[in-house]
């Protein structure tokens, strides 16, 4: 998603939640949180099953609260990143693991009362690292863990930012510890929440995931994203023809709304046209970098519009990297080619806009085009005649009529000014 986009949907966000006034957001609730157990999400201390949650409508994954000695559980200790899409630092230094945990959650615990099994809050990675219970402070007993809803640590919201340590006390050498490194719920959610306020799930009617087994986000992302779709989505009464073709607009896109028509405003506020870019019609499927400017490819034209700016330009190829959707998938770069405007088109290479914009973005490679204009065949030069004599004339003269044309004139200015004598003189 592109940042004006995104800025836009945040007003929108923030628009919502101005009604919620009355909510204290000093304490985790479902409004302003998790829209469960009373604004808390589940988080398992194993990670996920593969079977989907039976009390979600939104194919929410089911979470794997296993708590049992033998299963390796991220601990921060380190590890080595051998993926490729590693950080030099993780690669080669190695980073600690963690359970991704955040604010307004519940971390669970699940375990037989006779398995031995206990969670307790180490006080430090030395103590966790020796299995040293003696600063360490008991969440759940023996016979906690057992019950229908486990053995639950919560993460309140104005919990600190950093990384809680737990153990069993008598699975701790055999691996059973884990760390899970809490963030900010509002850093994800509100993230995932605008993320789905423009998906495209919009358009076909899946904001639920139903066209899904499951859905492959995590809580809270999963519950905010969900809910950020639902938001923008059209109310289709009993016509969801356009869920078939995946053209239903929702509330963002439709200009006569005023959800949609504030954002497009807005997006025309931000907008400069003196940057080339693409113009993508998404149910069209067309795509227009020649006669096009930010203002003219908005929602008012068609629901289905999407600008993309040129982020750069290359003189010497006449081309400009205008969004994503080239020919390598929806996730590379895609190239405009200037070269084929069109004389007649807003960037055609000799216009003022073109070559304003490509000599501040690329003026190391950049001539401006050379324009062709109409010019006159040289005159020939003719040989100059050398003199000669001079040749009688054969061609014989017409008869003048000088004389008698001049005498006619004469006469008719005579009787003209004897008339206007006359008439004074009357």
């Amino acid at each position: 998603m592109k940042l004006t986009t995104v800025a836009a949907f945040m007003c929108q966000f923030l628009w919502k939640n101005s009604n919620m006034s009355s909510v204290n957001a000093a304490e985790c609730n479902p409004d302003d949180h998790h829209p469960e157990n009373e604004g808390y999400f589940i988080e398992g201390i194993n990670g996920f099953g593969s079977e989907v949650d039976p009390e979600s409508d939104s194919q929410r994954k089911l979470t794997n609260s296993t708590w049992a000695p033998g299963i390796e559980y991220p601990d921060g200790s380190l590890k080595y990143c051998t993926g490729m899409f590693c950080s030099e630092t993780c690669r080669n230094d190695g980073c600690p693991t963690f359970i991704s945990g955040h604010t307004c959650s519940m971390i669970r615990f699940c375990y037989e009362s006779d398995s031995g099994s206990d969670v307790w809050l180490m006080p430090n990675e030395m103590a966790m690292a020796k299995c040293d219970f003696s600063e360490a402070t008991k969440v759940c007993d023996v016979d906690e863990g057992s019950d229908d809803d486990c053995c639950n640590y919560k993460v309140e919201v104005d919990h600190d930012i950093k990384a809680y340590l737990f153990a069993s006390k008598e699975g701790c050498l055999a691996g059973q510890k884990a760390a899970v490194e809490v963030n900010d719920f509002n850093d994800v959610g509100d993230a995932c929440y605008g993320m789905g306020l423009g998906t495209s799930r919009i358009q076909k009617c899946t904001c639920n995931y139903e066209d899904r087994p499951f859905s492959t986000l995590s809580e809270p992302c999963h519950s905010q994203f969900v809910a950020g779709c639902n938001f923008h989505s059209p109310e289709l009464g009993d016509d969801t023809s356009c869920c078939d073709t995946q053209s239903c607009v929702g509330k963002h896109k439709d200009f006569s709304h005023p959800i949609g028509r504030a954002l497009e405003d807005e997006r025309k506020m931000l907008c400069n046209n003196e940057i080339p870019g693409r113009c993508v019609n998404s149910i069209e499927d067309t795509s227009d970098c020649c006669n096009s400017k930010c203002t003219t490819c908005g929602t008012d034209v068609s629901p289905f519009n999407e600008w993309a700016s040129c982020s750069n330009g290359n003189a010497t190829s006449s081309t400009g990297t205008c969004g994503y959707g080239g020919h390598g998938g929806m996730y590379s770069m895609f190239e405009c080619d200037f070269s084929k405007c069109t004389e007649d088109q807003v960037w055609h290479m000799p216009g003022d806009l073109y070559k304003n914009w490509m000599s501040t973005i690329d003026p190391e490679n950049f001539t401006p085009p050379v324009t062709l204009s109409p010019t006159r065949a040289p005159n020939r030069q003719m040989p100059v005649p050398m003199p000669t004599k001079p040749m009688e004339s054969t061609i014989t003269k017409a008869p003048t009529t000088t004389s008698a044309s001049y005498s006619m004139i004469c006469s008719i200015i005579t009787n003209l000014l004897m008339t206007v004598v006359s008439i004074f003189l009357l």
